[in-house]
């Protein structure tokens, strides 16, 4: 379900329209203000840095540019890291936790029983902010399991824009295990819709993908 305040209770249903798990949203638009400004903290760093080294003073351009980074990592890093639990009739079925501390360069997200096994990793590309959204699925030991992408580039672009406006703008998003088609995620339906294919992967790794794309966004 996306688009609900933090702090609400979310609901996966199935297709008899049955809740199998509920959640408290954690959409948060700390996340997106903080990219925005540090975004705008390294283009001004690299344009002091290029002024600079125009105007001849190589040693200052460099001191500038480190800040901007700097700074721009100092502020990535205030945003507070995600662990949301999902529930089955009030019992606590898997956790979704932030492995790193920051979500630059890459974010990792443990899936994990209550028992303490971990089911999956799931970590998000360092270049999804600036374009094509894209995870990649590992088991616990880091081998890979597979990939979930955005649809296509230009759609991605598209849904940064507009998608906030009207759903017509999204993405949906293709879960392949092996090279093979898992899951979709559909986004331009009425509701956010998780189609799993198959016994590729554990359904709760690919419930936890579709809570981390649909939940994470306000």
């Amino acid at each position: 379900m996306t688009g609900m305040p933090a702090g609400e209770t979310a609901r996966v249903r199935d297709d008899d329209d049955k809740v199998i798990y509920t959640y408290r949203s954690f959409a948060s638009v700390i996340g997106i203000v903080a990219s925005l400004v540090a975004a705008i903290v390294i283009v001004s760093g690299l344009a002091a840095t290029l002024f600079l080294m125009f105007e001849k003073h190589p040693f200052t351009a460099i001191v500038a540019f480190i800040l901007s980074v700097f700074f721009a990592l100092v502020i990535v890093m205030l945003v507070p890291p995600i662990s949301v639990t999902l529930f089955s009739d009030e019992k606590p079925s898997i956790t979704i936790s932030q492995r790193s501390r920051t979500s630059f360069p890459s974010a990792t997200y443990s899936v994990v029983t209550p028992d303490g096994h971990t089911l999956a990793l799931i970590r998000k590309s360092i270049f999804s902010r600036l374009g094509r959204n894209r995870w990649t699925i590992l088991d616990p030991t880091n081998r890979l399991l597979g990939v979930a992408r955005e649809e296509s580039f230009s759609r991605a672009i598209a849904r940064k824009f507009f998608g906030k406006f009207s759903r017509h703008y999204e993405t949906n998003v293709r879960v392949q295990i092996a090279g093979r088609d898992a899951a979709q995620i559909l986004r331009r339906t009425e509701n956010d819709v998780l189609q799993i294919s198959g016994d590729a992967i554990d359904d709760r790794v690919v419930i936890a993908l579709a809570t981390l794309v649909l939940g994470s966004e306000p």
